[in-house]
């Protein structure tokens, strides 16, 4: 197994990092702190940007033509721009009070896949939606814990529902959006963790940030097989996502939910944002096509 050293890009202490986003237009990294309400974005200048936004705020997706993000809120998602904020609400998703979005990404052709979780997460009280254009949401999955990593590669989707700690195989039709359960692709051990956001790079690997497991994980999705992992100084790794000018670089988020003093005494940059550069490209964002 390859071991890889990241550094640390922004030092913070947020209790919920999440939704690394690379934002080619802007030449910046972007991600969020869900409980703390916040966007933050790193600029190739090194100045760092932090939006408050008043409300939970779980994942960015860049739209098509619009020099704007798609982001996950509390029940719904909406339109940021850092000059303009929070803008026009694109959809409701689950208005219950305990219910939130939380990760998302677009497939190649621009929907939107993004998933609900009970606060405290509660099994089986969770949807994956998918929303095209402007049509209404649509719900794909349901029974679902904590919804989490997306990713496509030709006519399959992979995905995670952290509490059943595996990656799951979905057939996936480009022209209808269309997927259907094929098989569990990789169970990731207990003692490793659980499955959070995930990224693929060119050779159709999958980088699962692993909650609980310190570190990003390189895993084969054909063969199951754990190939390499980027050491986190951070037990809570959230998400991860290539980018950078080569596609070449991975902002990793980790958080603070759940620590105690002592762990995070242990653990004193949990909550920070971490950067690598690795020997592999990795596939660009899919865009919001509205």
């Amino acid at each position: 197994m390859k071991l890889y050293q990241p550094v640390l890009l922004s030092q913070l202490t947020s209790e919920l990092g999440e939704g690394a986003c690379w934002w080619p237009e802007r030449k910046s990294w972007c991600w969020v702190d869900i409980l703390g309400h916040i966007i933050h974005m790193r600029h190739e200048n090194g100045q760092q940007q932090a939006f408050e936004v008043g409300t939970y705020v779980t994942t960015l997706v860049p739209v098509a033509g619009q020099n704007m993000l798609i982001a996950g809120l509390k029940d719904g998602v909406a339109f940021f721009s850092p000059e303009q904020g929070m803008g026009k609400l694109l959809a409701v998703l689950d208005e219950r009070d305990q219910m939130r979005c939380n990760d998302g990404k677009c497939d190649p052709v621009g929907r939107l896949w993004i998933g609900t979780m009970q606060m405290p997460a509660e099994e089986g009280t969770g949807k994956l939606y998918c929303i095209t254009g402007k049509a209404s949401p649509v719900v794909k999955l349901s029974g679902v814990t904590i919804s989490n990593g997306l990713v496509w590669k030709g006519d399959k989707m992979y995905y995670n529902d952290t509490h059943t700690g595996t990656v799951q195989e979905f057939s996936y039709d480009e022209e209808t959006g269309a997927i259907a359960f094929t098989r569990v692709a990789i169970r990731i051990p207990a003692a490793l963790g659980w499955p959070d956001g995930m990224a693929m790079d060119s050779n159709g690997m999958l980088w699962i940030a692993q909650w609980g497991g310190a570190g990003v994980y390189c895993w084969n999705p054909e063969t199951g097989e754990l190939l390499g992992k980027v050491e986190v100084p951070a037990p809570h790794v959230s998400s991860c996502a290539f980018g950078g000018a080569d596609m070449d670089e991975m902002l990793i988020t980790t958080a603070r939910e759940h620590m105690t003093a002592e762990q995070i005494a242990e653990y004193p940059l949990s909550g920070s944002v971490f950067h690598v550069r690795l020997p592999v490209k990795g596939l660009p964002a899919n865009y919001f096509k509205y």
